[in-house]
């Protein structure tokens, strides 16, 4: 009897026309009807009102969509939904449960456009063996959009694109063993809300020739990722947005960073909260940071270029780090920035990182080199187990306020610098150990005094109506201010220690190191 039924439908859907827009396999009980709405215009921008709607109950067995229409689908379905046309397609996801076991839940074999918009509260598992590794699949591109909700629990990637993926808005919520959102050429967020829980990467592109860049314009991200948390395979891009990212849970030689990108790294605005195990903001060429908040916690750099830093604002909290900056050139122009580090604080040179040695590691060891960290403003403070401010290059500061709680250990300096230090303008304050003590470059046009203490001392230090409380015991002080003046005795107060200096130059050094010091070739 019940196949009589399901016959006398496949007759009428055939009489109707509707089987050259839809198919269902012969066990199929989901049922078809034209639906009497009428689409308009939505959030993806498509003028859907010459389009026919079709409500799709589902239920078990596929469902292959080979026309152009807009798919209204309620219901369960256990099985999968193929959609295959030269045409826009556009699936309604209302409140639908989507379970599949040997292939994508919902696979885009082709189309012109897929659009799936997301209503109500809808849930998608995807057990698949199939090599098509995601719980959705689209070879083309593919939009996503809606004020619903998508949960996603995949045994391989949870949304997968060979071409160009764009999510325009909803709420996300993936749980995904392989990748947890995945476009081959772009991924590009508009808005959305996002909780990715992924056994490798969080959000990536993979292509290497042309495209492989991510764009996020706004969102609210919480990612947890064995590997990395957001990876592009060329340029990463982000606008605004709230970012609560945990990359990385064992040891690996993976990577297991926070923000990266192969070539450029862009950030205008947002805030993020960042724990890694491998570097939190990492490119293998370029980073520039135009605003934002930044709190980080990282087993290696708090940021990381192979090539150039920028950083022109935001607010910058490196809690814990490997080396806080680290980059072949640094220019600060703004922003205040915050450093604790158990190697140097602000990095021209190699380092942990294996991307910042190998074939640039002679040119970081040669004081010519051109690398150079630049301070033309902005508040930072560095408190560094190894050098402050270290550079294989040089370093020039124009202004801003700089405050460095150097190491205790005599085998790094507060001020570390392979070429020049040449400073004309901002306030100066280094405080470290004396074994590799460093004074700025006599080619510096503000006057700088560098006063070595003859044993350690800790508390508060006051000169010329300057004061300043390092964290940490220190031996050797190093001042440079626009109030310091030529042919001043000035009285030095540093914990129980007081004396009298004289700038007697430009650049002027009291005291004696107390063993060796300068640096004697490339170290980190």
């Amino acid at each position: 009897m019940k196949k009589k039924i399901i016959l006398i439908v496949l007759v009428a859907l055939i009489a109707c026309g509707l089987l050259v827009f839809v198919s269902l396999n012969p066990a199929s009980t989901s049922t078809i009807t034209e639906s009497t709405e009428k689409a308009t215009k939505d959030e993806s921008g498509v003028d859907w009102s010459t389009y026919t709607v079709y409500d799709i109950e589902l239920g078990n067995g596929n469902v292959s969509i080979t026309k152009a229409g807009v798919y209204n689908l309620s219901g369960k379905l256990n099985g999968k939904i193929t959609i295959n046309t030269n045409d826009n397609v556009k699936l309604i996801l209302n409140g639908v449960t989507i379970k599949s076991s040997n292939s994508p839940a919902i696979y885009i074999v082709k189309a012109k456009n897929t659009y799936i918009e997301i209503k109500g509260k809808n849930t998608i598992k995807s057990t698949t063996t199939d090599k098509l590794d995601a719980a959705i699949y689209s070879k083309d591109d593919l939009y996503l959009y809606g004020d619903g909700t998508l949960t996603i629990n995949s045994n391989k990637d949870g949304i997968a694109g060979k071409d160009d993926l764009y999510i325009l808005s909803g709420t996300y919520n993936i749980t995904a063993t392989n990748d947890g959102i995945k476009g081959k050429d772009t991924v590009n967020i508009t808005n959305g809300n996002f909780t990715i829980n992924a056994g490798e990467d969080g959000i990536k592109t993979t292509n290497t020739e042309e495209k492989g860049d991510i764009v996020i314009t706004n969102g609210i991200f919480k990612i947890i990722s064995s590997l990395d948390g957001i990876q592009a395979e060329t340029s990463l891009t982000i606008y605004n947005g709230t970012f609560n990212i945990t990359s990385g849970k064992t040891t690996s030689e993976e990577s297991q960073k926070g923000l990266k990108a192969g070539t450029t790294l862009l950030i205008k605005k947002g805030t993020f909260n960042i724990n890694s195990i491998d570097d939190a903001i990492h490119s293998n060429e370029t980073i520039t940071i135009d605003n934002g908040k930044y709190t980080i916690t990282t087993n290696d750099d708090g940021m990381h270029a192979d090539n150039e830093i920028t950083i022109n604002n935001g607010t910058i909290n490196i809690n814990k780090s490997y080396e806080g900056v680290e980059a072949y050139k640094i220019t600060i122009n703004d922003g205040t920035i915050n450093v604790t580090s158990s190697d140097d604080g602000i990095n021209i040179g190699g380092g942990n990182d294996n991307s910042g040695q190998g074939s640039r590691q002679d040119k970081f060891m040669d004081s010519n080199n051109g690398g150079l960290l630049t301070i033309n403003g902005g508040t930072i403070y560095v408190n560094s187990e190894g050098d402050g401010l270290d550079s294989n290059g040089s370093i020039t500061m124009t202004s801003g306020v700089v405050h460095v709680d150097g190491p205790t250990n005599n085998g790094n300096g507060a001020l570390d610098y392979n070429g020049t230090f040449d400073i004309s303008g901002g306030e100066l304050i280094a405080v470290g150990s004396s074994g590799m003590v460093q004074n700025v470059s006599n080619s510096s046009t503000q006057n700088t005094v560098l006063v070595t203490l003859s044993s350690q001392a800790s508390g508060s230090i006051e000169f010329a109506g300057i004061t300043y409380s390092p964290k940490k015991s220190y031996q050797s002080i190093v001042i440079s201010s626009p109030s310091l003046k030529t042919n001043e005795t000035y009285t030095l107060t540093a914990g129980n220690n007081t004396q009298s200096v004289s700038l007697t130059s430009t650049v002027t050094s009291v005291g004696t190191r107390s063993n060796g010091g300068g640096r004697g070739g490339f170290q980190r």
